[in-house]
């Protein structure tokens, strides 16, 4: 199976299959990180729509040495970062389930147990809302390393800054997603003991 560059290159030389082929390895994860940023699901497609026609022009500035999935989450993000800018309100994000793996890795009732299904969908429910209260460039990086699972280099190459300096704001955006979970739990009445931050 060639690799994502090998398409990439033959892209770039007019081989439509090949684009074709990048387009179907990253519609789903794309319309995933979209999704996940702005929270409508026909923008989302919109928007996915709008990342692979900038992908197709801007393939020229592609460096075949450097490896692909960053680059086109890169343009993911920014495209998802400018539609919440055009936005003159915040609005409450609602999320597919189909999006909540992340949290379910974590969670491994079992789907005959009605009470703990219910227990899992709420909980996600919840942490989705707290993570979009976030400031946007918080919440980009919560989504990218918890969601995407991205690592920090990853992160690092997705939006153009050093490794550190994601190592600070994922650290930051951690501690400003505690706070609101906290505030979260505590309005409702919930007395849980937060982890220690790692």
């Amino acid at each position: 199976m060639l690799s994502d560059e090998s398409l990439a290159s033959k892209s770039l030389e007019g081989d439509m299959s090949a684009f074709e082929e990048l387009v179907n390895r990253y519609k789903r994860p794309v319309f995933s990180l979209v999704y996940r940023m702005v929270g409508q699901y026909q923008e989302a497609e919109d928007i996915t729509q709008e990342v692979f026609i900038n992908v197709y022009e801007k393939l020229y500035q592609f460096d075949s040495n450097r490896k692909f999935s960053p680059w086109i989450y890169r343009i993911a993000t920014n495209a998802s970062i400018s539609a919440l800018r055009k936005r003159k309100k915040a609005i409450l994000l609602d999320f597919d389930e189909t999006f909540g793996k992340a949290y379910e890795d974590y969670y491994t009732a079992s789907s005959d147990d009605p009470q703990l299904v219910f227990e899992r969908e709420e909980l996600k429910a919840f942490m989705d809302k707290a993570i979009n209260e976030l400031p946007e460039n918080y919440r980009v990086v919560i989504i990218l390393r918890y969601q995407m699972e991205l690592n920090n280099q990853e992160i690092a190459d997705v939006l153009g800054v050093s490794k550190q300096n994601i190592e600070v704001r994922v650290h930051r955006a951690r501690k400003a997603l505690r706070k609101i979970v906290q505030k979260h739990w505590e309005e409702r009445g919930l007395q849980y003991e937060l982890p220690a931050n790692r």
